[in-house]
């Protein structure tokens, strides 16, 4: 999951010439990205990694990125 992550950011800032500060994603796949850190109940930990905040939608059906102006802080609490 991370390695995907790390995909969608590169075209993101490629196509974009930015960071994204937003990832949007489903349960299923946070979890699956929590598997793959040292700590999977540090969300903080994660956050701190991805230098994004994550928002869960149960909708998303491939985790996608994105620029948020407004601040957006711990939209998910775990």
């Amino acid at each position: 999951m991370l390695s995907y992550v790390y995909q969608v950011v590169g075209q993101f800032e490629a196509e974009h010439g930015y960071s994204p500060n937003v990832i949007y994603m489903n349960y299923t796949h946070l979890e699956c990205l929590k598997q793959e850190m040292a700590d999977p109940r540090d969300l903080d930990g994660i956050v701190q990694l991805l230098g994004m905040e994550i928002i869960v939608h149960q909708d998303v059906v491939h985790p996608m990125v994105s620029w948020a102006n407004a601040p957006w802080k711990h939209a998910l609490s775990v």
